[in-house]
């Protein structure tokens, strides 16, 4: 477009000059107003220019034009179109995964199960003079236990009860000829069987020579028998407390009494 305005131009201004030029060389004799050259040029321009805007009125789009708006218009940025979250209610389904989660067992620590202690009756009759007395007793069957009679050159006669079969838990139950006596730093305390017969309970702790605690303990009975009777025990700490509930049911079982 605005080359051939230019063109357009230049061609009046060239067909004017030349105008000009043949009047003048002609010799007319008409007497030709002169305008000035610049005031020339102007109307010049601005006549050209009423026709180039009627012909860009009249002058029908062309082609390469339409090619051209199109290209401006497709070159503008593409609107985008913001998705929006769906209301609540507008028919889409919100799945939640939910894991399920075992019930937890609780389980209650059990204590090991008791086990049953079965006892024996023991019972025999020494005759350490010319009255006999018989000694008896309830022991767990699985525990030993060595019987020693009146021989002349023993001072004492009972039995000896090896704890939980231990050559180092024995506890005796005797008669003997001397008065017993007891110097443990613990008691004495009174004690009684479960058949009435009365005594004095003593006992003591100490080191072996492992370094482990021990215990050891002396009981005296009061009986109007020939002789004299009693307990004795020596063991390690940790065994006379495992046992200690059995070994007193031992010492509770205790019959000292006049044989028939």
């Amino acid at each position: 477009m605005m080359k051939n305005d230019e063109k357009r131009r230049k061609s009046i201004l060239l067909l004017a000059t030349m105008g000009a030029f043949l009047i003048s060389g002609c010799g007319a004799k008409e007497e030709v107003q002169e305008i000035p050259s610049e005031t020339f040029v102007n109307e010049i321009l601005a006549s050209a220019a009423e026709q180039t805007t009627v012909a860009n009125e009249t002058q029908p789009i062309t082609s390469d034009e339409l090619q051209s708006e199109t290209i401006v218009q497709s070159e503008e940025p593409a609107k985008t179109e913001s998705a929006s979250e769906p209301e609540p209610g507008s028919g889409q389904e919100t799945q939640t995964t939910q894991t399920a989660t075992p019930k937890q067992e609780t389980q209650t620590a059990q204590m090991p199960p008791v086990k049953e202690v079965k006892y024996m009756d023991i019972a025999h009759v020494f005759k350490p003079y010319e009255q006999a007395v018989e000694i008896s007793l309830q022991m767990p069957e699985d525990w030993n236990y060595i019987l020693w009679d009146v021989e002349e050159e023993s001072p004492d006669w009972g039995y000896s009860v090896k704890v939980q079969g231990r050559e180092d838990a024995i506890f005796s139950i005797f008669g003997q000829h001397g008065t017993l006596t007891d110097d443990s730093s613990n008691g004495p305390k009174s004690f009684q069987t479960s058949q009435g017969l009365t005594g004095q309970y003593s006992w003591d702790e100490y080191t072996l020579d492992d370094g482990n605690p021990a215990v050891q303990g002396t009981i005296i009975f009061d009986t109007e028998l020939a002789g004299f009777y009693g307990v004795r025990f020596n063991m390690p700490e940790s065994i006379y407390s495992e046992n200690k509930d059995i070994i007193d049911k031992v010492f509770q079982s205790i019959v000292i009494r006049e044989a028939q």
